[in-house]
């Protein structure tokens, strides 16, 4: 788990200074990590180069209202430029030769009450790893939690 976190914190602090320019993931941690940056800082084209074209996203929003799109209209709707106070941590991580999938959790909110919980897989396909869907929940956290 400190390994994990240890490798998050290093991707968040690459991918602040990274450039929007083409970029080859050579890890799930990497793909993941941009795929972070770009929705906690507003970053659209990080969505772009973390998920694969045909990738998918669906979830349950605060209101239980089931969402789903496709990449581009996903990173249409992150590339806002807003910044997002949000703690975000990857909770697990399991990659199997080629496959990976990741566990991401967001925390926000004045006591901590808001989260959402990602489900995302990836693969690599010879060249480089990206995400190929995330699903997600929308959960009311205990304050403080």
């Amino acid at each position: 788990m400190t390994r994990l976190l240890f490798i998050f914190i290093s991707s968040i602090l690459t991918f602040t200074t990274f450039t929007t320019s083409a970029k080859e993931f050579n890890t799930p941690q990497e793909a993941v990590g941009t795929y972070i940056t770009g929705v906690t800082l507003g970053i659209g084209k990080n969505i772009e180069m973390a998920f694969q074209k045909t990738a998918t996203i669906q979830y349950f929003d605060e209101r239980g209202q089931y969402q789903i799109f496709g990449r581009d209209q996903f990173m249409q709707r992150i590339d806002t430029g807003n910044k997002w106070a949000a703690k975000v941590e990857i909770t697990n991580l399991l990659i199997t030769e080629n496959v990976a999938n990741a566990t991401v959790e967001f925390t926000w909110g004045k006591e901590k009450q808001h989260g959402y919980v990602d489900y995302i897989n990836l693969i690599f396909d010879g060249e480089q790893w990206q995400i190929t869907s995330k699903v997600a929940q929308y959960i009311s956290r205990q304050p403080n939690q």
